[in-house]
């Protein structure tokens, strides 16, 4: 069963980490403040000018990000099991590797104490990371949860009798307008 979620959440941050390794690598290293802007962290115009060889190391990193998210979206379009999917430890490693490329970008700008707008940024990415990776973990849950009602049919009629019984109980109480 492909799960529809997991697979547009992995193509959206394979994108962006795309992005980001593209615009890292273009013009020989000189669009580190580009990318730290694409991010939301500002430095100021008198900054100390970055190496090159740091917005180069920048794009390796959003590379690899990158790569394990079009690998997690491979993986997840095409296995269908719905448990021990393979799909899951690819991008619980996809995520992790996207939390320390960002926190190296963090312990990074925050070593010059120039950047404006660091912890905000920061925050708000592995958030939005944080959110996609439970995001996945639910929807990896609720097709276990369904997988496991269908094979148990005991186990759905008895819940069905249960549920009946609720509702005709709540009918009544609500019938009786509260009188006992």
């Amino acid at each position: 069963m492909n799960r529809i979620l997991t697979l547009f959440v992995c193509l959206h941050w394979a994108a962006v980490f795309v992005a980001l390794t593209l615009l890292a690598g273009l013009h020989g290293g000189e669009n580190f403040a580009a990318v730290l802007a694409a991010i939301g962290i500002q430095f100021p115009v008198d900054a100390m000018p970055v190496p090159p060889g740091l917005c180069a190391l920048l794009a390796v990193g959003f590379g690899i990000v990158a790569s394990l998210f079009l690998w997690t979206l491979i993986t997840g379009f095409l296995d269908r099991r719905v448990e021990g999917n393979e799909a899951d430890e690819v991008a619980s490693l996809a995520f992790g590797g996207a939390v320390a490329v960002f926190t190296l970008v963090f312990l990074g700008c925050a070593a010059g104490a120039e950047a404006i707008g660091l912890y905000r940024s920061m925050a708000l990415e592995i958030g939005a990371l944080l959110a996609s990776y439970l995001a996945i973990c639910a929807e990896r849950r609720m097709a276990i949860a369904a997988a496991a009602g269908a094979s148990n049919p005991a186990g759905a009629a008895a819940r069905s009798m249960a549920l009946h019984a609720a509702h005709e109980s709540l009918l009544a109480r609500l019938g009786n307008g509260g009188r006992r």
